[in-house]
């Protein structure tokens, strides 16, 4: 596990990002998915999602795109979830790209950890597959043990 600390200046670079996705989101009328309520679907997801993209960019050592675009993909060709949840599981959704990685970071505020890997593919197994018990729709909680654990 690998931890990655933004600086003060890298999380306000960032985070304004994720302000400019909210936005976005806002202007284009946009709906929650994956059964989020339009209150959930808030500022905070949109700022954590894109502090949590920056520190996988900086993990990897690849240039983030910063705003990026509707249904592209997080830093380069990977793919990032997050959760504030040290203990936390990766989620993948059935609508997920089978082909790529899709990364678990824990943590917040722009210090993560990296806990790992999997590719939609392998995550879509039964064994995976919960609602969570929040009534949203279904999806696959990967456990970390079960991640590619990548050091660099």
């Amino acid at each position: 596990m690998t931890k990655i600390k933004l600086t003060n200046s890298q999380i306000m670079m960032a985070a304004t990002a994720g302000i400019i996705r909210r936005v976005q989101f806002i202007a284009r009328d946009g709906k929650p998915t994956h059964g989020l309520k339009d209150e959930d679907n808030n500022w905070n997801l949109k700022i954590e999602g894109a502090l949590s993209e920056y520190a996988l960019a900086q993990y990897l050592n690849i240039h983030w795109e910063g705003a990026g675009v509707v249904g592209g993909d997080d830093v380069g060709e990977e793919e990032v979830r997050v959760t504030e949840l040290h203990n936390g599981r990766l989620i993948v959704r059935e609508s997920d790209k089978d082909h790529k990685r899709y990364w678990l970071l824990t943590g917040k505020d722009g210090t993560y950890h990296v806990r790992g890997y999997m590719y939609a593919r392998d995550a879509k197994q039964d064994k995976y597959l919960t609602d969570a018990g929040n009534g949203r729709e279904k999806a696959y909680f990967v456990p970390q043990k079960d991640l590619i654990n990548d050091q660099r």
